[in-house]
C-alpha cells in the first residue's frame, strides 16, 4: 500500500464513479439475457432463433469491412504524404483531414444528404453543367449511403494513425538505409513498410470498431431492414418494442466483438509506439519531383471537395429559401428567424450539458492522472494499484452509448435515466478516457524531478502535485475540457436510448428535424453546433500548442 494514504483516496471518486456509471451499467445490460437463460421460459431470447436478427449481425460486420476499404482507399495516399512529404502541403493537408472526425455524427449525416443525396449539390451541379434528367448519385437509403458515410466520416483516422507511423519510421530508419546505398523506393518497400503495418493495423481496426458501433449514420441513411445494424436493433428492441431480452442479447454480441476489435488494437497500436524518435529532430528539406507536388496538389483539391463540400452545404442552406416548388432559391433568414421558440432551449441545454460534462470529466480525470503518477513515483509496490486506476479510467472508451444507455435503463430505472444529472454523469464518463489521456499525457512530460524538488521545501506528494504539476499542466487541462465538451455538444446515442423527449438538446433537435424534412431548420441549428464544436476543437487544440 502507498504511504500516503490520500493517494487511494484521490483515486478513489474516479474509480467509482466509472464504476457505477460505466462498469455496474454495462454489466446490467445484458441481465434480462441471464435471467432469461435462467428462467428458460417459453420466450426466452427468441433473438437466437431469429434469422432475420441473425443476419443483422452478418451485415454490420459486412458494411464495417467495406466502410473500412473505403476509408483506406480515401485515406492511404493521404497517409504516404503526410509520413514521407516534406512539401508545406502536408500540414494543410494533416489539418484538413480532422474536420470529418471532428463533427458530430449527425452532422456527418445531414452534410452527406445534401452534398451526396438525390436532390445534393453534385447531383445538381451535373444536371446544370451536363442536362441530364437526375444526378448520378441516387445512394440514399441504401447501403451504400451507410458506407460512404462511415468511409468520409473515418478516413481521415487513416491518414493519421498510418501517417504518423511512417513519419516516425522515416525519421528513425531512413537515413540509415541511405547511408547504406538504398534507393528511395527500395527503403519504402523494405523499410518503411513493414514498420508501419502495426499503425496501418491499428487504423484498420479503429475504424472497423467506430463503424460497427455506429448508430446515427445507419439510422437516418439506413434503408429498412435489410439496412440496420446491432446498434439500431438494439435501439429498437428496447425503446420501440420493449423486449429487453432480445435487447440484452443482441447487446452482448456487439459488446463482445467490439472489445475483441478494441483489444487487438490496443496490441497492435503498442507495437507502433515501440518505433522511437526526437521529436526535435530537424526534418530534411529538399525540393519534391514536379510530379509528386501535382499530384499532392490534386489529392489536396480532391479532399477539399469530399471534406468541405458537405460540410460548408450545412450553412450555405441554411441560407437558402425556395418560396414555392418552381421557384428558384432564394437568399433568405426564414431557417434562422425560426429558430427562437424551439432551437435556442436545445442549444442552451447543449451548452449547460456540455459545461457541467466537460467540467466533471476533467475533474475525474485530473484525480485518477494524478493519483497515477504519485502511484508511479511511490515504487513498484504501488504499479498494481496505478494499473487499476489506469483501467477504470480508460474503459469507458470501449463503451456504446446505445448499450451504455440500456443499461442505465434497467439498472436505475426509467426515472432517473431520464433526468438531466443522469446524462452529465454518462457524458462525462464517456469523455474520461480521452481527457485523461490528455492530461496524463502532460504530467508525464513534466520534468522528473518536480516533485522532488517541491519535497525539498518540505511539500509532501499530494501538495507537490497540487502546487506544482497541477498548474504547470492547465494547458492540457483546458484542452481536455475543450475535447469533452466538443464530445458532450455531439453527443446524440445516449439522449436517444435514454429517451429524453422532455429535455432536447441540439442533436436531437436536428435529428427530428431531419426526420421531418425540414432540413432548412436542421441546418440552421447543424450551423450554431458546428460554430459551438469548432469552438470547443480550437480550445483544444490551442491547449495542446501551448503546452507543446
Amino acid at each position: 500500500m502507498s504511504r500516503y494514504p490520500a493517494v487511494w483516496l484521490l483515486a478513489l471518486l474516479p474509480v467509482l464513479a466509472a464504476a457505477f456509471a460505466f462498469v455496474l451499467p454495462y454489466g446490467a445490460s445484458f441481465a434480462p439475457l441471464v435471467h432469461a437463460l435462467l428462467a428458460r421460459g417459453g420466450n426466452a431470447v427468441t433473438v437466437w432463433e431469429n434469422a432475420a436478427l441473425f443476419s443483422v449481425t452478418l451485415f454490420t460486420l459486412k458494411q464495417a469491412f467495406l466502410s473500412v476499404l473505403v476509408s483506406l482507399a480515401l485515406g492511404l495516399p493521404g497517409a504516404w504524404f503526410i509520413g514521407n512529404s516534406r512539401s508545406r502541403f502536408a500540414p494543410i493537408l494533416r489539418t484538413l483531414t480532422a474536420v470529418p472526425f471532428a463533427m458530430p455524427s449527425i452532422l456527418v449525416v445531414l452534410g452527406f444528404v445534401l452534398f451526396f443525396g438525390n436532390s445534393g449539390w453534385v447531383n445538381r451541379i451535373f444536371i446544370s453543367m451536363t442536362g441530364a434528367a437526375e444526378g448520378p448519385f441516387r445512394i440514399l437509403y441504401k447501403p451504400q449511403a451507410i458506407i460512404l458515410a462511415h468511409g468520409f466520416f473515418n478516413f481521415p483516422l487513416v491518414i493519421r494513425l498510418v501517417g504518423d507511423g511512417l513519419g516516425r519510421a522515416r525519421r528513425a530508419y531512413a537515413p540509415a538505409a541511405a547511408s547504406m546505398g538504398a534507393s528511395p523506393i527500395k527503403t519504402a518497400l523494405t523499410v518503411l513498410l513493414p514498420l508501419a503495418i502495426p499503425s496501418l493495423m491499428s487504423a484498420i481496426l479503429l475504424v472497423f470498431l467506430y463503424c460497427f458501433t455506429s448508430f446515427a449514420v445507419v439510422l437516418v441513411l439506413g434503408g429498412g431492414p435489410a439496412s440496420t445494424t446491432l446498434a439500431v436493433e438494439i435501439y429498437r428492441h428496447a425503446r420501440i418494442f420493449l423486449n429487453y431480452h432480445n435487447a440484452a442479447a443482441l447487446a452482448l454480441v456487439e459488446t463482445l466483438i467490439a472489445v475483441s476489435l478494441f483489444l487487438t488494437y490496443a496490441f497492435f497500436g503498442k507495437k507502433s509506439r515501440m518505433i522511437k524518435t526526437d521529436v526535435h529532430e530537424r526534418i530534411e528539406t529538399g525540393r519534391r519531383s514536379p510530379v509528386s507536388r501535382v499530384i499532392m496538389i490534386v489529392y489536396c483539391l480532391v479532399m477539399a471537395f469530399f471534406i468541405l463540400g458537405p460540410l460548408l452545404s450545412i450553412p450555405l442552406e441554411s441560407l437558402l429559401y425556395r418560396p414555392s416548388r418552381s421557384a428558384a432559391q432564394v437568399l433568405s433568414l426564414r431557417w434562422w428567424q425560426s429558430l427562437g421558440d424551439t432551437c435556442l432551449p436545445a442549444l442552451g441545454r447543449s451548452l449547460t450539458l456540455a459545461f457541467f460534462s466537460a467540467t466533471t470529466s476533467c475533474i475525474l480525470a485530473v484525480l485518477a492522472a494524478g493519483s497515477v503518477k504519485l502511484l508511479e513515483e511511490q515504487g513498484r509496490l504501488n504499479s498494481a494499484g496505478a494499473n487499476i486506476v489506469r483501467f477504470f479510467a480508460a474503459a469507458p472508451i470501449v463503451s456504446s452509448g446505445i448499450v451504455l444507455g440500456l443499461g442505465w435503463i434497467i439498472l436505475y430505472g426509467r426515472n432517473f435515466s431520464r433526468a438531466p444529472l443522469a446524462l452529465v454523469i454518462l457524458h462525462a464518463v464517456s469523455a474520461l478516457p480521452f481527457a485523461f489521456n490528455f492530461i496524463s499525457e502532460g504530467f508525464r512530460s513534466l520534468p522528473a524531478n518536480i516533485l522532488s524538488a517541491a519535497s525539498v521545501f518540505g511539500a509532501g506528494p499530494l501538495r507537490g502535485l497540487l502546487t506544482t504539476a497541477l498548474p504547470l499542466s492547465l494547458p492540457r487541462i483546458r484542452s481536455a475540457w475543450g475535447f469533452a465538451a466538443a464530445l458532450s455538444l455531439g453527443e446524440l446515442n445516449a439522449v436517444m436510448m435514454l429517451g429524453m423527449e422532455g429535455w432536447e438538446t441540439l442533436p436531437l433537435y436536428i435529428y427530428r428535424a431531419v426526420g421531418a424534412y425540414r432540413y432548412g431548420t436542421a441546418c440552421a441549428a447543424g450551423t450554431l453546433l458546428i460554430l459551438g464544436c469548432a469552438a470547443c476543437f480550437l480550445l483544444s487544440e490551442t491547449g495542446k500548442k501551448k503546452y507543446a
